[in-house]
């Protein structure tokens, strides 16, 4: 059994449900957005886990399709989500129209042009990762620069970070250390989703927003 990948599963769930319980009042889109990618890469996951069963009765689930879909389904929902913490940051007179955080979800359509090309859908991945994890580090660094509750947000970005870097640019850890960029990602995930528990116990009244 992959039992990486059902580890992964789980703790997939429960931040997707974690965060969908945040999804309330102003702050509904942006979590819903957090919960929907957690769950499409807990789906992910799960998937892994099926078609390890299925492959000894000689079916499959194609799992790799799954995972490579609902990573790049999950990215556009974590970007849209990020997009939505932009604009809440802001003054209202300073805020973009809402429709442009839903921009991100296109990112799946222009993985479609490239689906079929390896070298350069691992690239638009990468890319779309780093980016991600770009924005987020940006913008809770400032956040923790003025509030001090964020600070634990901005550790689990930082290893999400440090995961980034040992999966995309550290040869052959696929294949031989596989566990050390796992074991991150799931540190990343429970040590971001705490720093939001941690920051809203802080100041339960927080719309999880900074004016500047």
């Amino acid at each position: 059994m992959a039992w990486d990948a059902l580890l992964l599963s789980f703790v997939g769930f429960y931040c997707g449900y974690r965060c969908y319980n945040y999804a309330e009042g102003s702050d509904r889109l942006k979590f819903l957005g957090l919960s929907i990618a957690a769950l499409v890469f807990a789906t992910t996951q799960a998937s892994v886990v099926v078609d390890g069963w299925l492959d000894a009765i000689d079916l499959t689930l194609y799992s790799d399709i799954v995972v490579e879909w609902g990573h790049i389904i999950a990215l556009a929902f974590v970007l849209s989500a990020l997009a939505v913490f932009i604009r809440q940051s802001k003054p209202v007179f300073a805020q973009f129209p809402l429709v442009y955080a839903a921009l991100p979800l296109f990112i799946v359509l222009s993985y479609v042009l490239v689906a079929n090309t390896y070298a350069l859908k691992d690239w638009l991945l990468s890319i779309y990762q780093g980016g991600a994890i770009l924005v987020a580090l940006l913008m809770y660094s400032v956040y923790t620069y003025r509030e001090k509750r964020y600070m634990y947000i901005l550790v689990g970005i930082i290893l999400f970070l440090i995961t980034f870097i040992i999966y995309w640019y550290i040869p052959g850890v696929n294949e031989n250390t596989g566990w050390l960029w796992k074991t991150l990602l799931i540190s990343s995930l429970l040590m971001t989703l705490y720093g939001y528990e941690y920051a809203r116990k802080k100041n339960p009244s927080s719309k999880d927003t900074i004016q500047i």
